[in-house]
């Protein structure tokens, strides 16, 4: 059974995040670099050709949502073709994803009004030192008293101690603390594993959302957004 929104974002609440398509809108940032990817090295193509959106939808599938094997897109565009290495394209892919990070819609003004309302907040994130870049680029880290990355810190979501670590940070107990991400899987999980309230950003529309894991179930960051907003009013 789903919680109302004032019973999880109480006062003093810790409120930690997830980055890439809760903070962040990697699906964007990805699409722009496979259209430049696209632009570049195969200008005969253009959008409006089945060419070219077979070739989008071919790199999105290998992507798995930043969880697939950068090689395999790689291969897959470039063949036998002597471009770049694999891992020169892992790391080209690494720096476009951060200079074409932007914030998902709702973003900021749900952080700034949970700043407001002076709930202690951490970043808590899977992936590289990109992952730094990226919040570098979006000006991500005035809101949190404490990121945790996990190529950083040595532990990945959704192992419970990189939770754990977080909340201590904060000097928050685990009943007292919500995470927001997107995947159930990792963020979900890992979060109720550890001992917190959760809240799930649907994106995709997943129709049957398991409700142990989830205390509240929105579409997207804005949802949220006004539900937190309107607490206020």
């Amino acid at each position: 059974m789903a919680r109302p929104a004032e019973s999880i974002f109480e006062a003093g609440t810790a409120v930690l995040f997830d980055l890439d398509n809760t903070l962040i809108d990697r699906d964007k940032a990805r699409d722009k670099f496979f259209s430049y990817l696209l632009t570049r090295y195969f200008p005969h193509l253009t959008p409006e050709e089945a060419a070219w959106a077979d070739r989008m939808e071919t790199m999105r599938a290998l992507d798995r949502g930043g969880r697939g094997s950068k090689a395999a897109i790689h291969d897959c565009l470039f063949g036998g073709r002597p471009v770049m290495s694999p891992c020169a394209f892992t790391e080209l892919m690494r720096g476009k994803l951060a200079s074409f990070a932007s914030w998902s819609d709702g973003a900021v003004s749900l952080l700034k009004c949970l700043r407001a309302r002076r709930h202690p907040m951490a970043l808590v994130t899977n992936g590289s030192k990109s992952q730094r870049a990226k919040i570098n680029a979006v000006g991500a880290s005035v809101y949190f008293d404490t990121v945790l990355i996990s190529e950083e810190v040595g532990i990945n979501k959704p192992d419970t101690a990189i939770f754990r670590q977080a909340m201590s940070r904060l000097n928050a107990a685990p009943e007292r603390s919500v995470f927001v991400g997107d995947s159930l899987e990792y963020d979900m999980v890992g979060a109720r594993n550890a001992g917190m309230m959760t809240v799930y950003l649907n994106r995709s529309g997943v129709s049957d959302v398991d409700d142990s894991l989830c205390d509240l179930v929105v579409s997207d960051l804005r949802e949220l957004s006004d539900r937190v907003i309107n607490l206020d009013s």
